[in-house]
């Protein structure tokens, strides 16, 4: 897993790749599992999530890869981000994948100040 992602505000259809392993580094098997990925502002004092409409798309659910692909909208603003994924397995329960980042880039052009 490449961290952290990076991305240009207003990008979309970009996709950050995973493998999502457990505590002891074996391959979390994600048949019948479904995926949500999640992300908030660092500095937002409010731990607000942000309403992201892209989508967890599972690769191959025996390998545990797994991809998010941006959609539009979903990150209008540069920041740094801290992000996770939520995995409910098929039998329930809910395993969350932390410590993600994702950081946006400010798009051109800007000010040269």
């Amino acid at each position: 897993m490449i961290q952290p992602y990076y991305i240009v505000q207003g990008n979309y259809g970009v996709q950050f790749d995973f493998v999502v392993i457990d505590g002891q580094g074996n391959i979390v098997n994600l048949t019948g599992a479904s995926l949500t990925f999640k992300a908030q502002d660092a500095n937002d004092p409010t731990q607000t999530d942000l309403p992201l409409t892209g989508s967890m798309v599972i690769d191959s659910a025996t390998a545990g890869t797994c991809h998010y692909l941006v959609a539009n909208g979903d990150f209008p603003n540069p920041g740094t981000f801290n992000a996770q994924i939520d995995i409910t397995p098929s039998g329930g329960g809910l395993i969350s994948i932390p410590n993600l980042t994702v950081i946006v880039k400010p798009g051109l052009p800007q000010a040269n100040n």
